[in-house]
């Protein structure tokens, strides 16, 4: 029996094998589908350890998303895009969350219920010291505030023009939505 006969015994031969792309969707029933446990031995096992000291953020994030390639046997893509409705590994559903802390927020989308999200513990030396896989649904019951957190960006750009963007009053959407709580602008009275 040749190599290219034998049995493929685990996932991650099997999607080496396969040589899909962490962007080719999956059915739950594939048999590349990664359970979440599984999925969970497998990061925390080929990740714990691993150095991240001194990365930028942005390069940690893209450094370890590559190791997880890696080790689930999938070819590293130039760019880890976002793909809507599904996450950055879209076709095991699972997107990634490098942490230095305990606190963990989903920027601008609500948590999915069957999506799994990857938390990745950093040390204080910059090693991965845990990996834990949750779905959506578990972590909504970790969720205190109920809130969905948003983060809004800006870009000034400098000229001649004095500007600002700092407000010292709210926008005529958001004022109706505060009512009597809002502070009234600078120089008018209550």
């Amino acid at each position: 029996m040749s190599a290219k006969d034998e049995p493929i015994t685990t996932h991650v031969e099997a999607i080496l094998a396969s040589g899909l792309s962490i962007f080719d969707l999956l059915t739950k029933d594939s048999l590349l589908h990664i359970p979440t446990k599984e999925l969970e031995r497998i990061l925390d096992a080929g990740l714990r350890g691993f150095s991240t000291a001194g990365m930028p953020l942005r390069t940690r994030s893209k450094v370890v998303k590559s190791e997880m390639c890696r080790i689930l046997g999938y070819p590293i893509p130039k760019s880890f895009r976002k793909c809507k409705p599904h996450a950055r590994f879209p076709g095991q559903n699972f997107d990634t969350y490098v942490q230095a802390s305990n606190n963990l927020q989903v920027w601008n989308e609500e948590l999915q219920p069957r999506r799994r999200y990857v938390l990745v513990a950093v040390g204080q030396d910059g090693c991965v010291t845990r990996v834990k896989v949750i779905t959506g649904a578990m972590l909504a019951k970790l969720d205190t505030t109920g809130t969905l957190t948003q983060k809004y960006q800006a870009r000034f750009i400098s000229g001649e023009i004095s500007q600002e963007l700092i407000s010292s009053t709210d926008t005529e959407h958001l004022m109706p939505l505060i009512g009597s709580g809002a502070c009234p602008p600078q120089g008018k009275a209550h």
